[in-house]
This record gives C-alpha cells, sequence and structure tokens, in this order.
C-alpha cells in the first residue's frame, strides 16, 4: 500500500483468524454424565469453570481440573465425562486456520484472570447474540437471535481472539508442558497421596501426627495438605479419622470387644470422645449401630 499523502500506512499483521463459530456451550454436567465420543474437522477448547471432568484425547485419558482448559484439535477423536461429581464446563467450537494454533496441540493450559474475564465476555455475548440455552448438548448450529445486538458476532469473534492470543502471550512457558508430562506429573502426586493413606492404613492403632507424615514423605506441610485435599476432598487428618471409625464399625460387628475397650485400641483417649465422633460420622451411637441391621451384614 503506498503512501497516503504524508503518511505511510502500516499493515496490521494477524496472527490468529477464527473465521466461523461452531457452537458455544456452557454445561452444568451431573455426576453421572457422560458423552459419546466424537472427531470433527475443527478446533474446540474445553474449560472447567467448576469440579473436575474426564477427558479421552485420541487414547489418552486426562484428568482435567477446575481452571484448566484442554484443546482438541481438528480431527482428534474425544470424549469427556464427569468424575462422580457435578461440573460446570464451558466448549467452544470454531475454525481457524492459523498455523499459531500448532501452540494449542497437545497442551493443558491453566486460565489466569484475564482469560477467564473473557471468557465470561464470550459467553455472555453468545447468550444475547444467539437463540436458545447455552446448554444444550447436542446443539449443531447456532442461530441469530432477532433481537441480537449491533455486530454481536463481531465481538465474539473478537473476544475469541483475544483469548487465544492472551494464552500464547500469558502462558508460553507452561503450555510447553505436554499432556503426557502433566499426566507424569499428575501420577507422581497420585503415588504421594497413595502413600500417605498406605501410611495411615497401616498406624489405625497407633497415634501418628502430622509431622511423623511429614518425615516419612519428606514434603512441607503447606504442599502435602494442598496436595491431599486436591485428590481426596479431605484433610490427611480427615481421612484418618475416617479410617478410624470405619474400623470402629469393623470391630464393633465383630461382638467381641466392648466400646471402651475399642475406644482405647484405636486411641481415642476417651469413651466419651469415641462415641461424640462415631456419632457424628455415622449419625448413629455405638449402641445404636450394633443393634442395627448394617453391622451384621458389614456395609
Amino acid at each position: 500500500m503506498g503512501k497516503i499523502g504524508i503518511f505511510t500506512p502500516t499493515e496490521l499483521n494477524v496472527s490468529i483468524d477464527i473465521s466461523q463459530i461452531i457452537t458455544l456451550h456452557y454445561m452444568k454436567y451431573s455426576k453421572d454424565f457422560a458423552f459419546t465420543g466424537e472427531r470433527h474437522d475443527f478446533w474446540e477448547v474445553v474449560y472447567v469453570d467448576n469440579g473436575e471432568i474426564g477427558v479421552l484425547a485420541e487414547n489418552q485419558g486426562i484428568d482435567l481440573h477446575e481452571g484448566e482448559a484442554i484443546f482438541h484439535k481438528p480431527n482428534e477423536y474425544h470424549n469427556i465425562w464427569a468424575k462422580n461429581q457435578f461440573a460446570n464446563v464451558a466448549v467452544l467450537t470454531f475454525v481457524c486456520n492459523s498455523p499459531t494454533m500448532s501452540f494449542f496441540e497437545n497442551k493443558i493450559i491453566i486460565f489466569g484472570d484475564e482469560e477467564r474475564e473473557l471468557l465470561a465476555k464470550i459467553l455472555a455475548a453468545g447468550k444475547r447474540c444467539f437463540k436458545g440455552p447455552l446448554d444444550d448438548v447436542y446443539q449443531t448450529k447456532l442461530e441469530l437471535a432477532e433481537d441480537s445486538p449491533f455486530a454481536c458476532e463481531q465481538a465474539i469473534k473478537s473476544y475469541m481472539e483475544l483469548l487465544l492470543i492472551s494464552l500464547v502471550q500469558n502462558h508460553t512457558d507452561f503450555s510447553r508442558q505436554s499432556r503426557a508430562s502433566i499426566s507424569a506429573k499428575r501420577q507422581g502426586e497420585s503415588t504421594i497421596v497413595e502413600s500417605i493413606q498406605q501410611i495411615l492404613a497401616e498406624n489405625l492403632y497407633e497415634g501418628i501426627s502430622f509431622d511423623y507424615i511429614m518425615q516419612q514423605t519428606c514434603f512441607s506441610k503447606t504442599y502435602l495438605t494442598r496436595l491431599f485435599r486436591n485428590h481426596t476432598g479431605n484433610s490427611i487428618m480427615g481421612y484418618y479419622m475416617d479410617l478410624k471409625i470405619a474400623e470402629a464399625q469393623r470391630l464393633i460387628s465383630e461382638r467381641e470387644l466392648f466400646f471402651s475397650e475399642i475406644a482405647d485400641k484405636l486411641g481415642f483417649g476417651s469413651i466419651h470422645y469415641f462415641s461424640y465422633l462415631f456419632k457424628k460420622k455415622t449419625h448413629m451411637t455405638p449402641s445404636e449401630y450394633r443393634k442395627s441391621v448394617q453391622s451384621r451384614a458389614i456395609l
């Protein structure tokens, strides 16, 4: 382009150009939700807003946690399911042939505040722009609403491109971790959690402390606390107490020991404290449990 008077125009390079949007979803998955696997010739990004889901990408199973997103490249077989808990998930599918999109292949990326804000703008604009709810999992076509705002489609395109640009700019180092490396990291974390669970199970009749667990695992209290809760939804000592109560139920069902003996054997300190915790966990007193069908069936 030549000069315009005394001015020389600067042509703007376009690194990411989304040409078409296919679907736009924000869904609340029930605990038993499972979607039929599929593959298609456009991009799909799945973001977990709340909860946790399982994802299949080709032949690799991946746990996707709150705040994380996975990108499925065109023609990649994929599936999605809830992991025995409710989950809120945003799913965007679109056509983009820009070479920059190779950045997102085989990646899991954590959204920051900027990306979450842009995603919220995309969903809000989509709700105003298109007919129907955003939670129709079998939606195959977006239809423009009669009262859609001026340039709403262009706004969605701009927000989506800004989202992808922000992810590339802000998450280059993190995103260079592949799905495989992240899965390996999580497998390592699972091993740590399992070792803690084993330590607790092997010491039901002993009074172990958090310091003992730190010594056995060689990790800090802060790290172990966060890691264990993220994987189990429970604190370490809360999980330990649940194991003790479960063992108390087993001992009661055998009908060989007095309640005071069980309390002492499991290190509760007193029969009163044992009875209090037992009822808090099982909603029955030890006596009520011993009389129940549940104890006889050892359920």
